[in-house]
């Protein structure tokens, strides 16, 4: 065979295999993109649909929070009560002078001698009609009356018994209606940064609700004179007129009772915890006041440089700072300077952990002391008289 030809039947053969394989590389590829390109497509939208969804997801959980809000406060705000008070001002006051205020000051003449103060409160007892406010919103009143949101009726309330240094006052209203109570929470299981919900009347506005979470527990916090002990902080606004208002959870239960405020800051307002409102709150139905035990001393925590200047090392307790003349302590010769490790078997590192076990027992128990006096453990016993 002659050589030119049998190249030209290689090259031929080449230039056959490659334009083959392309041919064949294009087919294999339309044959790939027409079966798998569908898939492709399917899975395209797909992708859409589950970004989609996430996104309608979080939609959905953004939307679900801000309805949680508004539900809770639907729930409770039949509940919560405006108070209005009265207070007289020292004028001379009965029936035989009215007229004579009437004829000189006019229709007005009440408000020249009549301070009105406002306030907030909450139903806990539909049957007995028991509203709790705090003691501060009713210590002066000679009038209180009470609203519920929505309700054109105004019920007069009369107070079955307060405790200043709680700051909490029970009110009965005189009515036949169906009051809403609140339920409360356990405040032991309350935890900082907890969602929360102040309900009241700040400042005349009816009826306004404010949310925030829990800042801290057990603060204390002297407000005229009055230290108020084992305190919930909230950031959610407080204000003037929310006083004796429910802090609500969004399970819409109490979890304490709106109290006070610091005015110069932003984001401090304090509430009483609900189970100390509960315990004060049964004392003031029975007794009208809260029977406390009454021991007798004034203490206060211990600091490194008292335990230095004592001697001391690996103590925890508290100190005596006054013990009042025929007090139960007095009369078991508890001194000034005696430092109280424990009652009964409960161990006392602060002023906080003291008063909060002292309230466990009521007047008549007996508790055993555990001190510490000039370096000698010694115990006595003290009979709980009433405060």
């Amino acid at each position: 065979m002659n050589k030119s030809i049998f190249l030209v039947m290689i090259i031929s053969i080449v230039i056959g295999s490659i334009i083959g394989g392309i041919i064949g590389s294009f087919i294999t590829y339309k044959f790939f993109i027409s079966n798998q390109i569908p898939q492709s497509n399917s899975f395209t939208p797909n992708s859409q649909q589950v970004q989609k969804v996430i996104y309608q997801q979080n939609i959905t959980i953004k939307e679900a929070d801000e309805r949680t809000f508004v539900n809770v406060i639907q729930k409770v705000t039949d509940s919560v009560a405006r108070i209005d008070i009265v207070v007289t001002m020292g004028a001379p006051w009965s029936k035989e002078w009215e007229d004579v205020f009437k004829y000189f000051f006019g229709k007005d003449w009440e408000k020249i001698f009549k301070n009105q103060g406002i306030g907030s409160g909450f139903v806990i007892d539909n049957q007995k009609k028991f509203l709790i406010t705090n003691n501060h919103v009713i210590e002066k009143a000679q009038e209180i009356y009470v609203t519920f949101p929505g309700n054109p009726k105004k019920y007069t309330a009369t107070v079955v018994g307060a405790d200043k240094y709680t700051d909490l006052a029970l009110l009965k209203v005189e009515t036949q209606d169906n009051l809403k109570p609140l339920e409360f929470e356990n405040s032991d299981n309350v935890r900082i940064g907890e969602w929360v919900i102040a309900v009241g009347n700040p400042y005349g506005f009816d009826y306004s609700a404010t949310v925030g979470v829990v800042s801290a527990k057990n603060r204390s916090l002297e407000v005229q004179g009055i230290y108020l002990e084992d305190l919930i902080q909230t950031d959610a606004p407080i204000n003037l007129g929310n006083s004796g208002g429910p802090l609500i959870n969004l399970n819409a239960k109490v979890v304490g009772v709106n109290t006070a405020v610091v005015i110069s800051a932003q984001g401090l307002g304090f509430a009483i915890p609900s189970n100390k409102v509960k315990k004060v709150v049964s004392d003031l139905e029975k007794y009208g006041k809260v029977m406390r035990p009454y021991l007798g001393i004034r203490v206060s925590d211990l600091t490194p440089e008292i335990i230095r200047f004592l001697g001391l090392s690996n103590v925890s307790g508290v100190i005596v700072d006054e013990v009042e003349i025929d007090s139960p302590a007095y009369k078991i010769d508890i001194k000034k300077g005696d430092i109280i490790t424990a009652i009964n078997n409960d161990i006392i590192n602060n002023t906080l952990d003291y008063n909060r076990t002292l309230e466990k027992y009521k007047p008549g128990d007996i508790v055993k002391l555990h001190i510490i006096r000039l370096n000698k453990k010694i115990t006595k016993e003290a009979k709980l008289e009433v405060r």
